[in-house]
């Protein structure tokens, strides 16, 4: 199973599981308060039933009609029954159809019971009249509670259901796009450790070559000059390589110290620029901002601009707030464009030309350091235009 799906299942789970519980303490409370309420309003229809029975001749016509309308308003019953419980030995052998002894030994000690008896739920007290002493037993089919309990259920099921399948899609999107992002990084990191060993091994390679040349015999002075010059410019590539990596890191993952900003105009930055490049100023404008690393980004877009212009002029077109580096040179393949900024990454037309691969990544981590966006156009064969907005 692939880490996304699992991550996606897990967190759903454990998720739709917690709402599962959740929801089943809350059917469980909610049908205990609905039943303990449904036989509240059985004990009241036991007792407008009992007073309506009993107190007829001991209440004036306006009090009685009261009884009788509460009676009426009360739940709907199928049973009423009255049985008499003077003699507590016949009471008993009458009561066994409908309880228990100990239930029996509750209504003898004046406590209310409510109960269950097949598809009914009912209540009794036991009632004290002038005529007698009487046990009120009301019955009915208790449709009203199975018919909110089933509503909670299937409202409950309903919202996991729901919520499940919204907690699916949200850890599954949430997923993939954390992996796709591990994934990409992974990735670059891969890429990067392999291309920066590759340009590092190169250069010493060559110095191991020549130092084992070296040591093969005796040679004249001018042999030991050679190879100790040739040991020299591969250790000058070595050095700027990891200067080039330093300063790469120090821009992506570094602090940029908002103590050291100035203001600089634009336009200055390019004033010291070759012949080559022409710098036309549409619409000049000032930031304030770290200079030298400035300075680093926008000279290292021209002057890879310049490597590859094949001897053409270079624009730079100051137009607030885009600084646009634009070359008539080889271009850049296609397929190739997405990869530029990554460190070390060389398109396929530029293996012949020297060069670490480093510039264009340092640059726009430098740039989008400081808030500030680098984006590419390039045709293969007609030029290249680097976008910077700052």
């Amino acid at each position: 199973m692939k880490t996304g799906r699992k991550i996606s299942l897990i967190y759903s789970g454990i998720t739709i599981g917690l709402i599962i519980i959740a929801g089943m303490v809350f059917y469980f409370f909610a049908s205990n308060y609905v039943h303990s309420l449904y036989f509240h309003y059985l004990e009241e229809k036991a007792h407008a039933v009992a007073e309506e029975k009993f107190s007829k001749d001991e209440l004036d016509p306006v009090k009685y009609q009261n009884v009788v309308l509460r009676r009426k308003n009360s739940i709907p019953t199928s049973q009423e029954l009255f049985i008499r419980v003077d003699d507590r030995a016949e009471g008993r052998r009458a009561l066994h159809e409908y309880f228990s002894d100990k239930q029996i030994d509750r209504l003898y000690h004046n406590e209310t019971v409510d109960f269950t008896r097949y598809d009914e739920s009912g209540t009794a007290f036991v009632y004290y009249d002038n005529t007698g002493t009487f046990a009120v037993i009301v019955l009915s089919k208790d449709s009203y509670v199975e018919a909110i309990s089933s509503l909670i259920r299937w409202t409950l099921l309903a919202l996991v259901l729901v919520a499940a399948g919204v907690l699916w899609l949200i850890s599954k999107l949430y997923a993939m796009r954390v992996l796709d992002r591990i994934d990409k990084d992974y990735q670059a990191e891969k890429m990067f450790v392999n291309n920066a060993s590759h340009e590092i091994n190169n250069p010493l390679t060559a110095i191991q070559g020549e130092c084992e040349i070296a040591l093969i015999g005796e040679h004249s002075r001018e042999d030991y000059q050679d190879t100790l010059q040739r040991i020299s410019h591969e250790t000058d590539r070595i050095i700027t390589i990891m200067r080039e990596l330093l300063m790469f890191s120090h821009a992506k993952y570094g602090d940029i110290q908002t103590a050291q900003y100035e203001s600089v105009k634009v336009s200055e930055l390019f004033a010291q620029s070759p012949a080559q490049v022409h710098v036309i100023v549409k619409e000049d404008f000032m930031l304030h901002t770290d200079k030298d690393l400035l300075n680093i980004a926008v000279h290292n877009l021209v002057n890879n601009a310049l490597k590859f212009a094949n001897g053409k002029p270079v624009e730079v077109i100051i137009d607030k707030p885009h600084i646009r580096i634009v070359d008539h040179g080889i271009g850049i393949p296609q397929a190739d464009l997405p990869h530029v900024f990554e460190p070390f990454f060389r398109a396929k037309n530029t293996r012949s030309i020297k060069g670490h691969g480093v510039g264009l990544a340092l640059s726009k981590a430098i740039i989008e350091k400081m808030g500030g966006k680098v984006s590419v156009h390039s045709i293969e064969g007609e030029g290249t235009t680097l976008d910077i907005k700052v």
